[in-house]
């Protein structure tokens, strides 16, 4: 309802969704592109600028979260690019590691999955906040990132088994 409120004009709904959903985007944008607050802040100006702008023409309110997602990914990874942030694929060892890794599944301190989350690839950290953090089914993650349904099961996985790994090696 607030996402059609928003789309024909109503600011107070369009203040709603922020308010809503503005903590979320927060989380993802900063801990994909650890940098300054100061950055990640402007970053998440410009997500909402764009939201606002793109709201008239979201077809499906119900799909406003991958949406809104989709948009801040896009924005991320534009930043990389301006930035020059190189994201280096996986190496065939790195993937090799992961398959090997063990299955513990042991409890973990929050404050150690953050920790971990800062050491894994931002291809892996994505997955995992999207899915964990925000809730996204993989359906809903394949469209935010723009993989297919297997692909993104696949890469959850190994973005698990990255997690797993850096847990283990006790990250300060």
């Amino acid at each position: 309802m607030l996402v059609t409120r928003s789309q024909i004009g109503d600011e107070l709904a369009f203040l709603e969704l922020l308010t809503l959903h503005g903590p979320h985007l927060l989380l993802f944008t900063r801990k994909m592109m650890q940098t300054s607050p100061h950055l990640v802040e402007d970053l998440v100006q410009e997500i909402w600028l764009a939201i606002y702008k793109g709201l008239p023409g979201l077809l499906d309110a119900g799909k406003f979260r991958p949406w809104a997602f989709r948009i801040a990914r896009d924005r991320i990874y534009r930043e990389y690019r301006r930035r020059k942030i190189t994201l280096e694929p996986l190496e065939e060892s790195q993937v090799e590691a992961l398959r090997d890794g063990g299955g513990d599944t042991t409890a973990v301190d929050p404050e150690e999955v953050h920790r971990g989350l800062n050491t894994i690839s931002p291809e892996h950290r994505e997955l995992l906040m999207l899915h964990f953090f925000e809730q996204l089914t993989y359906e809903e993650i394949a469209g935010v990132t723009g993989c297919t349904l297997g692909t993104v099961r696949s890469r959850i996985h190994y973005a698990k088994r990255a997690l797993r790994i850096a847990l283990e090696r006790k990250i300060p």
